[in-house]
């Protein structure tokens, strides 16, 4: 009879820093569709707090095409990014370990983040998600008080940046 070998090697723990990543793992993500293929999954790394910045989602009274899914926070984010939003530019302005590419996360990478590891945020802060509801609303988290609701754009709000990598990248 033949042994099983296991021959997998873990992941790093929820809230770890990862070395030459921008931040911390945070979430596990079913990777996107492309042309009607599934892509492999992804993980979210989320920046340190001390590139969280309150900002402004973008104008209130301007809808933003590309801004309303809720798994894709990086295209809503190119989105917000061709309409000048503070959110976007805020996230895209950011440089760690070498990397640029962080995005404002949608609805469901800002909750799957905020289940795992709420201490990489502000306890008493109220963040944004890249996910419009209207030319009026985007999804904000308070971290206080638990409440997720549609808050007034121009508000200011707190950016976390995100970055996705496939997770077969934290596999060492």
């Amino acid at each position: 009879m033949n042994q099983v070998t296991n021959t997998t090697t873990p992941l790093p723990p929820f809230g770890a820093a990862i070395a030459g990543q921008g931040g911390y793992f945070a979430a596990i993500m079913r990777g996107p569709t492309v042309d009607g293929v599934q892509q492999p999954a992804i993980a979210l790394i989320v920046s340190d707090a001390a590139h969280h910045k309150a900002t402004a989602w973008g104008e209130y009274g301007v809808e933003i095409k590309g801004c309303s899914s809720r798994t894709d926070g990086h295209g809503n984010t190119l989105a917000m990014l061709a309409a000048n939003c503070p959110a976007a530019v805020h996230a895209r302005s950011i440089t760690v370990d070498g990397h640029s590419d962080f995005f404002v996360p949608s609805i469901g990478e800002l909750n799957a983040a905020a289940a795992n590891v709420p201490e990489l945020f502000d306890a008493e802060g109220v963040y944004w998600a890249s996910t419009q509801h209207s030319a009026r609303y985007a999804f904000a988290q308070d971290f206080e008080y638990g409440g997720s609701y549609w808050s007034y754009e121009d508000y200011q709000r707190l950016v976390c940046p995100f970055r996705a990598v496939p997770l077969q990248n934290l596999i060492a």
